[in-house]
């Protein structure tokens, strides 16, 4: 609508605005007159008197317009021009950073620092970038700054890029904490950690069980229901035993009956002699041992099983083996909040995709699985320290329910950065999910998209803010002149436009970002930054040592080690012989 009372006090500023400058030059008129024409003063000292106190007027007028000015025209300015800031001044905000416990993220366009609180981070945040727009350095400034504080760190690394982990090495190493790092990559077995998904150090072990199956994400499998219980009984009677036991120990009991019938026995001798274990766990432990004698007498005991088994022989790659493998020396997630580790997980899907993508949601499930431990004693009133996990392309180990993870985590002082290319990814899993995982964080870092329906979510989250819109109307300048001018009749109307520009999205320079953060006082605050660059710490040699040895994996005391008998193979090829 046209703006009418604006319109009329535009106006009557104008107007005031005259009447001032009229009085200003009446009264020098006639002062001028007094000291001319009463005072003698000279027509040369005139102009002096003149000429000297305008010039101040005018540098302070324009001194004063220019402060007065100059955040409007730096924020009318695109790109934006990187602010300087000197080395000793970062220093002293990384301090003040640390004091408040929080992450220097960077500079807005005047140069100041933007600090983010853990309190806030708790409440999750996504950042949306594409590739090259800056995301890597900004997970990079914000894992540096943790390692100097001492946080535990969990990073998933969805691209299995090599790169960041070397840039991080040399922070690691200066903050004193290389002994504190753990790697899990499949590529590289040599420096890895040992994580055996069924080892329960809390000692729920079904939970464990019930995250593996559901890693294999074996919907579509008929016998689906069958083959989860089936995993779930042998599991339950190797967890009996007494001992450890991994995914060979699985595949040789659903295969060879007499050593499954063996543990049985182990299993039950062991339960009835032990007062500690209760009536309940006893009885369910003697249904599970039913069942499986039960499917003995099925012909197509192995065939209902085999999607299982397929999906559990992609781990005996020697590889995923010598990760998944080791009894001893084991780690878990509880580990790197109780120890403050760092772990740093390199998952690349392109080799061995089905065992990756497994271990993937493995350790996802795991990871929802502590949080909930976390949570629950955080009711209680036990203090839980505050960890920071970076997950950076992490939509191929997503599952349905983990959206359920964000109402929790904070709870359990655990804050989530999400870093994706664009929100459709998250379509892998469903819609409902995408919705969650997108909407339920109260931070968005948007770097420069190309994506249409990333840059309209974050422009509609960015909120509908009035604004005044002025048209004229133009004339031509004569009868054979094409171009045309300003007229002398106009309009102004209110509108309604998005905070965060369309424009501004998809051009944004390199390690620029717009931000989309709530604080408590202030509501939603929408900036624009500079992304800080992490430090670059610089070592001129990394010791060889630096990560966990992996010496052997078929020497463990704390295992089964169960093996398929030789001597049937010899029988069999004597026979051969023999005919």
């Amino acid at each position: 609508m046209i703006r009418e009372d604006s319109y009329r006090r535009h106006n009557d500023a104008q107007d005031a605005v005259l009447l001032a400058w009229v009085l200003i030059l009446g009264i020098f008129g006639i002062l001028y007159f007094l000291a001319y024409d009463r005072l003698h003063v000279r027509a040369g000292q005139l102009v002096e008197f003149t000429i000297y106190p305008l010039l101040v007027a005018i540098f302070l007028w324009e001194l004063l317009r220019y402060k007065a000015t100059k955040r409007n025209e730096m924020e009318a300015t695109w790109p934006r021009p990187v602010p300087h800031v000197p080395r000793y001044k970062e220093d002293q905000y990384l301090k003040e950073a640390c004091k408040r416990s929080s992450v220097l993220l960077g500079y807005d366009i005047f140069g100041e620092p933007f600090y983010w609180s853990d309190d806030t981070r708790t409440m999750q945040s996504n950042a949306f970038g594409m590739t090259g727009a800056g995301k890597t350095n900004l997970l990079e400034t914000v894992t540096e700054q943790d390692i100097m504080r001492g946080v535990p760190i969990i990073f998933i690394d969805g691209k299995g890029d090599k790169k960041l982990l070397a840039e991080l090495l040399p922070s690691i190493e200066a903050a004193g904490r290389m002994q504190d790092l753990r790697v899990i990559d499949p590529l590289r077995p040599e420096i890895s950690a040992r994580y055996n998904p069924f080892w329960a150090p809390e000692g729920n072990a079904e939970e464990h069980v019930g995250f593996v199956f559901e890693s294999f994400n074996m919907e579509k499998d008929f016998f689906e229901g069958h083959q989860r219980v089936y995993l779930e009984n042998i599991a339950r009677v190797l967890h009996y035993s007494g001992k450890r036991f991994n995914f060979h120990d699985v595949l040789v009991c659903a295969y060879d009956q007499a050593l499954l019938k063996t543990q049985m026995r182990v299993a039950l001798d062991r339960v009835a002699a032990d007062s500690k274990i209760s009536r309940q766990q006893k009885l369910t432990l003697t249904m599970s041992v039913r069942n499986l004698l039960e499917s003995f007498e099925d012909k197509e005991r192995v065939s209902k099983i085999q999607g299982l088994i397929n999906e559990m022989m992609t781990f005996m790659g020697d590889d995923m083996a010598m990760i998944t493998g080791p009894y001893d020396e084991l780690l878990s997630l509880d580990d790197v909040i109780d120890k403050r580790l760092i772990l740093f997980m390199s998952l690349n899907v392109n080799v061995n995709e089905r065992a990756v993508t497994a271990l993937g949601r493995m350790l996802l499930q795991n990871l929802q699985l502590m949080i909930g431990r976390r949570y629950s004693r955080a009711e209680e009133g036990e203090h839980q320290p505050f960890v920071s996990v970076i997950m950076d392309e992490f939509s191929p180990f997503a599952y349905e329910n983990f959206a359920h993870i964000l109402q929790t985590a904070r709870g359990a002082n655990v804050a989530f950065l999400f870093a994706l290319q664009s929100a459709p990814q998250l379509l892998q899993v469903g819609r409902g999910f995408r919705n969650d995982v997108a909407s339920a964080p109260n931070t968005t870092f948007m770097l420069r998209t190309k994506d249409e329906e990333t840059a309209q979510y974050f422009l509609k989250a960015s909120a509908r803010v009035r604004q005044m819109r002025r048209s004229m109307r133009v004339q031509k300048k004569g009868v054979f002149n094409p171009e045309f001018e300003e007229g002398t009749e106009g309009s102004q109307t209110e509108i309604k436009d998005t905070l965060a520009q369309d424009e501004h999205i998809k051009k944004m320079p390199v390690g620029q970002m717009e931000i989309l953060m709530t604080d408590p006082f202030r509501g939603t605050i929408h900036k624009h930054l500079h992304i800080k660059k992490a430090c670059g710490h610089w070592l001129s040699q990394v010791p060889m040592n630096v990560y966990p040895k992996l010496d052997s994996v078929g020497a463990d005391s704390h295992g089964l080690n169960l093996s398929f008998p030789v001597p049937d193979l010899e029988e069999k090829r004597q026979r051969r012989r023999r005919k």
